[in-house]
């Protein structure tokens, strides 16, 4: 049909999956667009299936699709003008009259001049004159968004908030409880949630409020190794999940904890980690855990940092999706990782600590010569990094890296932030004051102890 195809022209970026396969897209995928200088939220949905449809999803599929007509002041109803009214359009058109919502019908796919001269029969659809467009190669998609301009409401003018929304991303293995998560957060079913894994094929943003501070959160995709992602469907679906880790603050990445941690789940915390993010680990189906006890947690905890150490400076919390236990601790763990990732930790304690640390444990020599750590500042938010100064930045043991991010880690707090130290032959000061204004992650650190470099070395000897 085109739904998604148009959303991403609207975009002016592919931010929905597209496939000729018919229902690629589920759930309602919310996004902000801009023309001419009015900011607007668009909505991509599931196509309507009948009732007698064998797709087990339908009816929530179906229930997605009204909730966003309900929720919208406009309403763009597209049909293929090459195949003509099909009885499920006839239908899906007398549902949406009755809603009483305002309409505009797309006939998509009149590229040739032929198509566009075939659409009167669209006329019996009872939504007016039909505005003739193709969604893949844009011919008249300007001109269908100067007139949804035209029908949106405008806004009362206000001044912008000043205290912008934390970003977080939901991410995990197929079935690992994602979905159901998103829906216990946002407290209504925005996301279609079933036990088959893989139903959730894009990466949807959703806004919400709690105790007055605003999120938006992003439900992806189940990430699989890349060597099982054979349908195209699915190759795409791992990209939108990489965007939307890029695009986020930080992400919880939701393990079945029936099952334990992977090494797909490893893999993401790399992808998470090397991204410059902020992590939290969700331990998820804990009341289904079996033979649980109350120790059941801590030993589960500890066999995790056995294999990974940094998982130490890692929150991690057991929880219900399905039964809410626990659910309400997410948030204040994402405002705490949040903070810690654009804390400003402060010039003189960064070189009280850096010195202290020196002086405890000095850096052992290297090919029989000395290795000397001078000076430490942090020069970056967003993720924190710390500058090492050291006229042989090379030749810095790794261990030695992981002894000062442990130091640093545990002197600062910083749970749950991708901390990074960059040596450096001559050190880069900042100011504390230009560090506030300084929010924007950096991929120029060059000798660098990322915290995932390691992550994952012990279980990959096992």
């Amino acid at each position: 049909m085109g739904k998604s195809s148009l959303f991403n022209r609207i975009l002016g970026r592919r931010a929905a999956v597209v496939s000729d396969r018919e229902g690629v897209t589920r759930d309602r995928h919310y996004q902000t667009a801009t023309y001419h200088g009015r900011e607007f939220t668009v909505v991509d949905t599931g196509g309507f299936l009948p009732d007698e449809t064998i797709d087990v999803l339908a009816a929530n599929v179906r229930e997605q699709i009204f909730t966003a007509i309900q929720e919208s002041d406009l309403v763009l109803f597209m049909v293929d003008v090459r195949v003509g009214i099909t009885k499920l359009d006839d239908q899906f058109a007398k549902m949406i009259r009755r809603l009483d919502k305002q309409v505009l019908l797309v006939a998509n796919k009149s590229e040739r001049p032929e198509d566009r001269s075939e659409c009167w029969e669209l006329l019996s659809l009872g939504m007016g004159q039909p505005r003739t467009i193709s969604a893949l190669t844009g011919y008249a998609c300007l001109s269908l968004l100067d007139e949804v301009i035209s029908l949106l409401p405008n806004k009362t003018a206000s001044d912008k908030e000043e205290k912008r929304p934390i970003r977080f991303a939901i991410l995990g293995r197929p079935n690992a409880g994602k979905s159901t998560l998103l829906n216990r957060l946002l407290g209504e079913e925005r996301a279609v949630v079933s036990d088959i894994p893989g139903t959730t094929r894009d990466s949807i943003d959703c806004t919400f409020t709690a105790n007055g501070e605003k999120f938006v959160v992003t439900d992806t995709a189940g990430l699989r190794k890349k060597a099982k992602v054979e349908d195209e469907v699915e190759i795409f679906s791992n990209m939108r999940s990489q965007e939307s880790i890029r695009r986020s603050d930080l992400s919880l990445l939701v393990i079945d904890s029936t099952l334990g941690i992977s090494e797909q789940d490893f893999r993401i915390i790399q992808d998470i980690r090397q991204a410059g993010k902020g992590l939290i680990l969700i331990l998820n189906k804990w009341d289904i855990l079996p033979d649980k006890t109350e120790k059941s947690f801590d030993r589960m905890v500890k066999e995790m940092r056995e294999r990974e150490p940094l998982f130490e400076y890692i929150p991690i919390l057991s929880i219900s999706a399905k039964e809410g236990l626990r659910v309400h601790r997410i948030l204040q763990e994402i405002r705490s990782v949040y903070a810690n990732c654009r804390r400003v930790i402060g010039r003189d304690r960064v070189a009280e600590v850096f010195a202290e640390a020196i002086a405890k444990n000095p850096h052992p020599a290297h090919a029989g010569r000395l290795v000397k750590l001078t000076r430490a500042c942090q020069i970056m938010v967003e993720p924190p990094v710390i500058d090492i100064e050291t006229r042989r930045p090379d030749a810095v043991d790794e261990s030695y890296k992981r002894y000062l991010l442990k130091t640093f880690y545990e002197a600062f707090h910083l749970n749950g932030a991708p901390l990074r130290l960059n040596f450096d032959s001559k050190l880069t000061l900042r100011k504390d004051e230009d560090l506030e204004q300084f929010t924007l992650a950096s991929d120029s650190v060059s000798f660098g102890s990322h915290p995932d470099r390691h992550l994952g070395r012990q279980n990959r000897k096992r």
